[in-house]
């Protein structure tokens, strides 16, 4: 059994549902740590947004909804939704939040926490910080390199995306 599965059966981690519509199953796998669950249900809902037509709330699950729903990723400027960031460490993408995992497997994501854009943008927190927590909760929950994506391209983490031509 993979460590994925055990931690998933033993509670560790848990199924994140955010975005998915009521008459909606997933065909990507995206599990939370208690961290992350804790972001979405107390930090997020207060972030204020930029964005005149989406709280952050609704972005993130605007773009876990697009995620577990296999709809295809369209990366381009001036938010890709996914960016690989190094040590195998991904970040998810909105105008107002940052979320930050890894790939267990192909269309499969752990993820371990979240934060406000505007924390990083004025460099009260950085990216190392999440970078470092996250390949350390990786190791924790006892993620081997067997058990996790290397790859450090789209292609690498997911079955479906859209890379526009440039123009």
């Amino acid at each position: 059994m993979s460590t994925l599965n055990k931690l998933v059966q033993a509670g560790t981690l848990t199924s994140v549902t955010l975005g998915l519509l009521d008459d909606e199953l997933p065909e990507r796998g995206l599990f939370g740590t208690t961290r992350l669950h804790n972001f979405l249900a107390n930090d997020l809902p207060s972030i204020p947004s930029r964005d005149a037509t989406l709280s952050a709330l609704e972005q993130v699950a605007n773009l876990f909804g697009r995620f577990l729903t296999n709809k295809p990723l369209v990366l381009q400027s001036p938010i890709a939704p996914v960016r690989h960031l190094e040590d195998s460490v991904w970040e998810l993408k909105t105008k107002d939040v940052r979320i930050f995992g890894w790939f267990a497997a192909k269309d499969s994501m752990v993820i371990d926490a979240g934060c406000d854009v505007k924390l990083l943008k004025a460099g009260k927190i950085n990216y190392s910080a999440f970078i470092n927590q996250t390949s350390y909760v990786r190791k924790a929950l006892g993620f081997s390199t067997n058990d996790y994506i290397i790859g450090k391209l789209p292609h690498d983490i997911l079955t479906r995306i859209v890379i526009p031509p440039r123009r």
